[in-house]
């Protein structure tokens, strides 16, 4: 995926384009740098930036923004190995 700012969920949260564009662009480049690395950033299924607006008849956050990079999804579920290292599924 790559960056994609949705600008009327940053409008409706009140919420500067601005300052959303230049934390998901920098989250975003962290993300291309960890993958260089070979290290997987879990977030879910793709990355973004959500905000809960305490919308008590819409349950689900806005989506502000989908961060480019590769964010791999799941529960998150993780224990320690033999060696006593974390690892996730």
């Amino acid at each position: 995926m790559t960056l994609q700012i949705n600008e009327k969920e940053c409008i409706k949260a009140g919420i500067d384009v601005k300052e959303v564009t230049r934390i998901a662009s920098g989250l975003s480049r962290y993300g291309r740098q960890a993958e260089k690395l070979g290290i997987i950033i879990f977030g879910g299924s793709s990355g973004s930036l959500r905000f809960h607006d305490n919308n008590d008849l819409e349950p689900h956050d806005l989506v502000l923004a989908f961060l480019d990079g590769i964010y791999d999804g799941g529960d998150g579920g993780c224990d320690e190995d033999d060696e006593g290292f974390l690892r996730g599924e």
